[in-house]
């Protein structure tokens, strides 16, 4: 097995302009200096609330979104730069699952012609061969039998099942790497497990590595081998998952832990802490730290000039917050 992660950004900036008459006036950072990477069959989950960055993030691992600045590698190569002639060569060893199993898929195509539609574009195998690979993806994602779902439209299918499609249409080229889009924020709570051991079952059987993209915390620990929590754009902090849910470094990692419902029915009246205020305009965000304006260890004259590194503080763990400059110096 070839060495080093799958992907890796380094210092990915994706900028949209801003245009008022006819002119820019500003740039919205949806994604500003992020740096990580994503090992051969590992998963990386990356969290935040909406508007965070993390969707525009996976879309440029895809060449979806044209970066700004920095680097995107797949299997060492930068597709950063690349022409759409060559990522369509290596976009047959990626795939996406959206978020929205509704919208994703085409009213007017049938699920064979859905799951098949890859193949085609790729031109991947005779009609034959193709008709064949559909009915595996179908089998594998637990449409069975097949042949009844495959002339189905995804208005006759449940959200489960259409999010099934979805998958088995992601899955279809045998790709390295998915990108899964808030996969399961859409689905009933009975639903969301059964698509997240799809998701370990697949990774298991052909080593896919996935990036997880979430704003729940409690699907992450459960399908996620590390963790990158996203704020504004940025990266605040990074580690193996059970690490970071279980000791919290960064104050905004900490007030999203807060913030998840306590099963324990004794608890009910208790109330929940939230993060105060609102995420910052990435279309002017915040001096020093995004977080500051929000942060109870707000430190006046620090976070709010200059921007805290992404501290290594060993073990894989990665913290942007000077409370943990200390023991980074001592790491």
């Amino acid at each position: 097995m070839p060495e080093g992660p799958l992907v890796r950004t380094e210092d990915l900036r994706v900028y949209f302009p801003v245009r008022k008459l006819f002119r820019t006036v500003g740039y919205v950072r949806a994604v500003d200096g992020v740096s990580l990477s994503i090992g051969r069959n590992e998963t990386v989950a990356l969290v935040g609330e909406s508007g965070s960055g993390k969707t525009t993030f996976g879309r440029a691992l895809l060449g979806l979104v044209r970066p700004t600045s920095g680097r995107i590698l797949f299997d060492g190569t930068d597709i950063a730069s690349m022409s759409e002639k060559e990522l369509k060569r290596v976009r047959r060893r990626m795939g996406i699952v959206f978020q929205d199993p509704y919208a994703s898929l085409n009213p007017t195509f049938t699920v064979y012609r859905i799951v098949e539609e890859p193949l085609v574009v790729n031109r991947i195998g005779t009609k034959e061969e193709r008709r064949e690979m559909v009915m595996r993806a179908l089998e594998e994602v637990k449409l069975n039998p097949p042949e009844f779902f495959a002339s189905k439209y995804p208005h006759m299918l449940s959200g489960g099942q259409r999010q099934r499609v979805a998958i088995a249409r992601a899955i279809i080229t045998r790709p390295e790497f998915v990108v899964a889009d808030e996969p399961v924020s859409m689905l009933d709570a009975s639903i969301r497990v059964e698509i997240l051991l799809l998701f370990r079952e697949i990774q298991r059987r052909h080593g896919v590595s996935f990036l997880y993209i979430t704003h729940d915390l409690a699907t992450a620990k459960y399908f996620s081998d590390r963790i990158a929590i996203m704020y504004a754009g940025k990266v605040v902090e990074e580690g193996p998952t059970r690490a970071v849910l279980s000791e919290p470094l960064h104050p905004y990692t900490q007030a999203l832990i807060e913030a998840i419902p306590d099963p324990d029915p004794m608890n009910r009246f208790k109330m929940r802490e939230v993060v105060p205020g609102q995420p910052p305009s990435l279309l002017n965000p915040p001096s020093g730290c995004r977080f500051h304006p929000r942060c109870p260890y707000f430190m006046k004259g620090k976070c709010d000039v200059q921007e805290p590194p992404l501290y290594d503080l060993g073990g894989g763990r990665k913290v942007a917050c000077y409370l943990l400059e200390d023991r980074a110096a001592g790491s």
